[in-house]
């Protein structure tokens, strides 16, 4: 089966490639920390494994009968945003340990998924500005400013410009797959 009819049958291919592009265009263009989104299969996880680059990690933070949750990472990027003392004293309020690696707030994280449906601090991970972060817990989601990748309580313009970018990555990446079906395609061709 060739990527078109993956795209149009819903297979693990077409699940990857939307992934691939959709979240983790702007983690492979550096600039976004990490991604949180749901994987169909195991399928799905082993082959968006082998088709990342090295520098990008994945970690399931919840597994059902039915889809796994999984946050796809840069680790010095999401290094560099937990490095905010605002955000590591924000996280140490919440119990996260201090002075430990990314891999066990990673950890610990992962089990707050496992207690909670959806805990907000994931946020932070996420690299929301904290100001986004704290007004989505303090308004329970509502009485946001502007929505788009998040939910912004602080500054639309920063958000705005963010968004724009993430949407280039989104973007950049369509272009780089359609490239590359179209070399797939010629290379088989000629068999």
């Amino acid at each position: 089966m060739n990527w078109v009819n993956a795209l149009r049958f819903k297979t693990p291919a077409a699940e990857i490639e939307r992934v691939i592009i959709n979240q983790c265009g702007p983690i492979l263009m550096g600039d976004k920390p990490s991604a949180v989104f749901p994987l169909q299969s195991e399928i799905c996880f082993a082959g968006l494994t082998r088709l990342l680059p090295p520098n990008i990690q994945l970690l399931t933070l919840r597994k059902n009968a039915n889809s796994l949750l999984v946050m796809a990472f840069d680790k010095n990027l999401l290094e560099k945003t937990l490095s905010n003392k605002k955000i590591l004293t924000l996280l140490a309020g919440m119990g996260y340990p201090a002075g430990v690696s990314v891999y066990v707030l990673l950890d610990y994280l992962k089990n707050r998924f496992h207690c909670e449906d959806f805990p907000h601090e994931v946020g932070f991970f996420l690299g929301f500005p904290v100001e986004d972060v704290l007004g989505f817990v303090k308004h329970r989601g509502q009485n946001y400013k502007l929505c788009g990748y998040w939910k912004v309580y602080g500054n639309v313009s920063r958000a705005k410009e963010c968004f724009r970018k993430y949407d280039f990555c989104r973007e950049r990446m369509k272009i780089y797959f359609h490239q590359l079906k179209g070399a797939v395609r010629t290379s088989f061709s000629n068999f």
